[in-house]
C-alpha cells in the first residue's frame, strides 16, 4: 500500500459515494488505474464494505445505550459464539469486549 491508496482511503472513508472520477481526480490518476486499486482494496479485505450513516437524531434514535453482560466462560470459541449470536440483533451496532471492574 502507498500514498495514493492510504489518500483513496481517506477519501472513501469520507463520502463513500464519490465516483471513480471524482476519486481519481482527487488522487491525481485517472478512472482506470483508481478504479483497479479501489478493486484491490476490496479484494484484499481493507475495504470492507460501503454505507450509509444515517442521522440519528432524524430518525428518532437520540439515544445510546451502552449494556453490560457478564459471561460465565472465556474460551475462545464460546467467546466467539457469543459475539455472533449478539452481533445478528439488528439494533446492536458495536460490541466491545473489556475486562476489569465495571
Amino acid at each position: 500500500m502507498d500514498a495514493t491508496d492510504r489518500k483513496i482511503l481517506q477519501i472513501v472513508q469520507t463520502d463513500s459515494s464519490l465516483s471513480i472520477a471524482a476519486i481519481a481526480a482527487k488522487v491525481g490518476l485517472s478512472q482506470t488505474p483508481c478504479w483497479k486499486r479501489i478493486q484491490k482494496l476490496e479484494a484484499e479485505g481493507i475495504i470492507r464494505r460501503r454505507i450509509a450513516l444515517l442521522d440519528a437524531q432524524k430518525l428518532g434514535l437520540g439515544i445510546t445505550v451502552f449494556v453490560t453482560i457478564e459471561v460465565g466462560e472465556h474460551a475462545h470459541d464460546k467467546l466467539d459464539q457469543f459475539a455472533r449470536t449478539i452481533s445478528a440483533i439488528d439494533d446492536v451496532l458495536d460490541l466491545y469486549r473489556m475486562a476489569g471492574v465495571v
